[in-house]
């Protein structure tokens, strides 16, 4: 703001500079203007004094009528020099060229005067809208660099000064969008270690007393063998803990590369049940499968089945002894739905907008082995590929997730 009142200044020194060189030059021309008129002047009265002269009876109006010649010039020159009066006469002396010379100062005064005024004003009332403009982009710029991302500079008009207030709105939207995304960063680191703390507490706590247990002198080899077995199962339950929180971390921050291709919907999804053959048979469910032959899916094919292993791992553990799991698919004219539905115990209408959510535990579920990263993750994967997954749900009679995927557009 220094800087721009020194610059003002040193802009009005300059006006006024112009001003004095513009009254310099108007006394100039005024006195040129007053000499060329008293040598006019001078020689018309010469030359009509010498015409009354030379012809003394000629009638006195024709000395302001008739031509003169140059005798009648030289002779009046001469007769009126002899008085005193002639082209050296002061202009002060002479009562015409006095009165034209203040009538010639006076317009160019009132004119330059004029001129002066207009531009000096208008300078003022630029500099005090110039000012008030700055000071209220001073004041937004202030707010904004004090925290407030919202704040933006009032630029509708056009010109040099509003051209600036935009290219200062972008930085100020990239600014704001770097920093929602380091804040959003570091959201997700904060609540990653938060998940990751209180997913390990309750397994390390567990192995820590197997392992107090097994380290007592008087403790048995079944005992032994039994605190053995659980501390591999909870090693386990972290080992899923961790690995599960990567993929979804890779899958979040972006660094996740899908190598996608054309895949077979039926070989994808018989791939995947066949791993959760061995456990439905031990645990009398039934999974089926149907579908059109020949529907294709554009996918990584090795995130797909962790996202459709982890929604059919979920129908499974929810479905009661004797149960069935369906897997489908369809393709339509706009997209290719898989859909897995079971007729387990359901979910509860409290839970159905949270079980994307990790770590998500309800408090009407029996299942005491999940961990609550299973859906979440397949959630991420199946948007990773641009499609959508939603979830309808009956307690008591099953639920039915159907995944949506819009088809490729081939270039």
């Amino acid at each position: 703001m220094n800087r721009m009142g020194r610059n003002m200044g040193i802009l009005l020194c300059r006006l006024l500079a112009i001003c004095i060189l513009a009254v310099a030059a108007s006394a100039i021309l005024t006195i040129w203007m007053t000499e060329d008129f008293r040598k006019t002047l001078t020689e018309h009265d010469a030359a009509a004094a010498g015409y009354l002269i030379g012809h003394p009876d000629a009638n006195p109006l024709c000395a302001f009528t008739k031509e003169k010649t140059e005798a009648d010039l030289i002779l009046g020159k001469r007769e009126l020099g002899s008085v005193g009066y002639g082209e050296s006469t002061d202009s002060g002396l002479i009562p015409d060229v006095a009165r034209y010379r203040m009538r010639v100062a006076a317009i160019f005064g009132g004119l330059l005067s004029s001129i002066f005024a207009g531009i000096f004003l208008t300078f003022h009332f630029y500099r005090k809208k110039q000012k008030a403009v700055l000071e209220k982009a001073d004041a937004v710029i202030t707010c904004f660099l004090e925290g407030d991302g919202g704040q933006r500079i009032e630029c509708e008009e056009t010109g040099d000064w509003y051209s600036l207030f935009h290219r200062i709105n972008e930085l100020a939207a990239v600014l704001s969008s770097h920093a929602e995304h380091e804040k959003q960063s570091r959201r997700f680191l904060q609540d990653m270690i938060s998940d990751v703390s209180h997913q390990l507490k309750t397994p390390l706590a567990a192995m820590k007393m197997y392992h107090e247990i097994i380290a007592q002198d008087d403790t048995d080899a079944e005992t032994i063998r039994e605190f053995s077995r659980k501390s591999l199962r909870e090693i386990g339950r972290v080992e899923d803990v961790v690995y599960t929180l990567l993929k979804i971390a890779r899958l979040d921050t972006g660094t996740v590369r899908m190598e996608k291709e054309e895949e077979s919907v039926e070989a994808l999804l018989r791939d995947v049940t066949e791993r959760f053959e061995v456990q439905a048979a031990k645990e009398s469910k039934e999974i089926i499968l149907s579908g059109q032959s020949g529907a294709t899916l554009y996918c990584d094919a090795l995130w797909m089945s962790e996202a459709l292993g982890n929604v059919i791992k979920n129908a499974l553990e929810h479905t009661k002894e004797g149960g069935k799991i369906l897997v489908s698919w369809e393709r339509t004219t706009l997209l290719t739905n898989i859909i897995i539905e079971d007729n387990g115990t359901g979910i509860h209408p409290e839970d159905i907008h949270n079980i994307f959510k990790r770590f998500y535990r309800s408090r009407f579920s029996q299942d005491t082995h999940g961990i609550g990263l299973g859906l979440p993750l397949a959630k991420a994967v199946i948007e990773a590929h641009d499609g959508t997954v939603t979830v309808t749900s009956r307690p008591g009679q099953g639920s039915r997730f159907v995944l949506s995927f819009f088809h490729r557009i081939k270039e």
